[in-house]
This record gives structure tokens, sequence and C-alpha cells, in this order.
């Protein structure tokens, strides 16, 4: 088991099988399962929505409008920054998020075609590099705290990468940290995709309060190449839903990439919030990327 993106799975099946065998209840801490109560604001919403026959139709392509605005008002009040409707993808499940702006970035830049781990990370996310074929590197964050972040940062730079040091390990990156990695992916025009799984669970301070400081640290103040990936498994013990967003900045939203436009450039569909927007990510599946996204030449 020292493959690290399958030690999750392994270590759950060997749990799983010993139980079964010896008839004795493991403890397992290989997956960050709340174990709390679901909010019951969820539920109760999700019982109307079940009951007013939300279940008989497919959701809109783009994302259901109050579940847009929804998350938008939401990135507000908890991180104090400010992303349009337009850019609040919902997903299911950060897994899915991270699939489709996987997927997306990796096609962006011919010349970039890497992404960078900063380690510990959620050894998933890069068995679904190895399914996509997309190359990664990684380093362990451990060795290199505070202003050493940024000299080893900068050593891999001409590549995309990925900034997750929270989620599984809970480690938190300091906000100087956040501002280096920030001010160096505007330098080197790299997209940080930040996994916020452990949303607001720095309990050394209250984030509970919205529309109040202190919030939620974020790599959002300090460049606008960012997406950040919200999970509602583990804020509002709802893992079993398989629910979350993908929030990209603005600025990212509506920006314009050729090699985008000349691969995806015979696809059928115009993106209907926003016509000439080059950048997209798929609501519900995967596989719906293609089918919703058209990369308009020139815009």
């Amino acid at each position: 088991m020292t493959d690290s993106w399958q030690t999750i799975r392994e270590v759950k099946q060997v749990a799983a099988k010993s139980e079964k065998a010896s008839g004795v209840e493991f403890i397992k801490m290989e997956m960050g399962i709340p174990g709390l109560p679901a909010a019951q604001v969820g539920v109760d919403a999700q019982v109307k929505a079940l009951q007013d026959g939300i279940a008989h139709s497919y959701p809109d392509i783009q994302g259901a409008p109050v579940l847009k605005e929804a998350a938008s008002q939401f990135v507000k009040a908890f991180i104090g920054i400010d992303i349009k409707p337009e850019g609040c993808i919902p997903v299911t499940g950060s897994m899915q998020g991270t699939f489709a702006s996987f997927l997306t970035c990796s096609q962006r830049d011919k010349q970039k075609d890497t992404v960078l781990f900063i380690d510990p990370g959620f050894p998933v996310q890069k068995m679904q590099l190895e399914v996509m074929g997309v190359k990664y590197q990684t380093f362990d964050v451990y060795d290199f705290r505070g202003e050493k972040l940024g000299l080893k940062l900068e050593s891999y730079l001409s590549k995309d990468k990925y900034s997750n040091p929270n989620n599984p390990s809970w480690i938190c990156l300091r906000e100087e940290e956040l501002k280096v990695i920030g001010e160096l992916a505007t330098k080197y025009d790299t997209i940080v995709m930040e996994d916020l799984a452990y949303f607001a669970m720095d309990f050394r301070k209250d984030l509970s309060k919205p529309f109040e400081a202190p919030y939620q640290a974020t790599v959002a103040r300090y460049t606008d190449n960012y997406m950040l990936l919200i999970s509602g498994s583990k804020a509002f013990s709802y893992a079993g839903e398989r629910i979350g967003v993908t929030c990209i900045s603005d600025a990212l939203f509506h920006r314009h990439f050729d090699a985008l436009s000349e691969r995806y450039q015979g696809l059928p569909f115009e993106f209907w919030y926003e016509p000439q927007c080059p950048v997209c990510f798929g609501c519900h599946a995967e596989s719906r990327l293609r089918r919703q996204v058209r990369f308009p030449q020139g815009g």
C-alpha cells in the first residue's frame, strides 16, 4: 500500500474484510466521513423539492439558477470574495468538479500540460489524472513552509498546479503562503485549483459568522487565476448526496484560450449564460462537458 493514490480504497477493503472475518467492528480513519446528522434545513428543502416533483426532470444544464445565486452569496458571506453566479457551477461532489477542472485546464495551453500537487493531498485526484493520461508532479509541503514555499513553487511554475494541502491532512496554509501562491500564479499565468473540502474547519478562530471577518483563508485574495472547489460533504454533513460547486473567478471565467477554441470549435452548443465565454465546466457529470460548451473562435 505504498502508492498514495491507492491507499484509501485499499485500507477500506482491508477493514471491511477483517470486520467480516472477525465480527469485530473497526474504527475507520481512512475516509473523512462526517458522522454527524445532515443539516436539517437541507433535508427539509430536499424533501420538499422531491414532493414538488423535481425528480422527474433533468436539471438546468448550467445549474439551477437558485443554487448558483446561493453559491455566489455563500462565497461572499464566508470567504469575503465576489464571484458572479454564472461562475458558480454545481457539480456532483468536488471529485467531479476536479475531474472536469483538470480536464479543461490541462488542455487550455499546449505548453502547460502538467498538474502540480502540494502534498499532503487527496490521493484520488492523482488517480483522476492517471485516468485522463495527464502528467503531474508533487512535493511535500512539510519542508517548504513560509518563505521556502515560494522558492520551491517557482522551480515548477511553468506548469499548471493544484494547491491542496487541506484535504485530507488538515494542514492549513498561512496567509503569507497563500499570498506567495497567488502572486506566482499571476506571474506565470498558472491556474490554482483550491480544494476547500474542510471548509471553515480551522477552529482556532470563529469562521461561522456570515459577512463578517474573519473569513475562510483563500488564494482568491491574491490572484484572479483561481478555481474554488467547495463541497457540501463535510461542511453540511451531506456526504451521501455528493453535492458541491466549482467557483471560478470572474476574470478567469471570461478568459479566452486559443487551444480550447481550436479543440472544441465544432461543438454545436453555445454557453447560454455568456455566449462569448471560452471556459466552462460540466454541471452534473464530466461526460456533459463536450455537449454543453462551445468555444467560439476569436471570442
